[in-house]
């Protein structure tokens, strides 16, 4: 996704896109190494505005994945949603070029500034790393998931097990004959 900035009115444009997951690569090589597999196309919902030397652009990108639980393991279709607002510019504000390092350019990533170079701003990267960041690092099937045993891996979701929980770390013994004083 590509927009040409030349001929950009100051009242800037609305952009809205339908995306193939396939199309972006980091998100193909999710799925290939089996984080996640996308459920159909992305939408983004884009307003890209000429700001001060800059281009200001808020976004909106949602979808659906299919994740893993991270409590019982089973598949759960999760949706994605992220708000994302970020100022593109082909220099970096306040630095003269001959004295760009790297600090500056921490800085300038810190806050949300993205450097370009020519006439258009391709999107691919922020929207890559716009849905990665979606991705919950603990997906659950459900807000109630009770998990798997600890002892059998019986899924508890489907059917209670038979084991019991009096079964104690050795270790932690001693601390049951504890008494305390109230």
């Amino acid at each position: 996704m590509q927009i040409c900035v030349t001929d950009l009115p100051a009242e800037g444009v609305q952009v809205t896109d339908r995306i193939d997951p396939r199309q972006l690569p980091d998100l193909v090589a999710l799925q290939e190494n089996d984080a996640c597999v996308f459920k159909g196309p992305l939408t983004v919902r884009m307003r890209v505005s000429p700001a001060a030397g800059m281009f200001q652009v808020e976004g909106h990108i949602r979808g659906t994945t299919s994740l893993t639980c991270s409590r019982c393991l089973a598949l759960a279709e999760t949706p994605l949603s992220a708000t994302f607002r970020l100022s593109f510019t082909r220099t970096i504000p306040g630095n003269d070029t001959d004295r760009l390092s790297e600090t500056h350019e921490l800085q300038a990533e810190e806050l949300g500034v993205v450097l370009f170079k020519g006439d258009h701003i391709d999107f691919r990267d922020v929207l890559q790393e716009q849905v990665i960041m979606a991705i919950p690092m603990q997906p659950l099937c459900r807000a109630d998931c009770r998990g798997l045993c600890a002892r059998c891996g019986t899924n508890l979701n489907d059917k209670t097990c038979d084991c019991t929980g009096n079964d104690l770390d050795p270790r932690l013994a001693i601390l049951k004959t504890l008494k305390f004083d109230s």
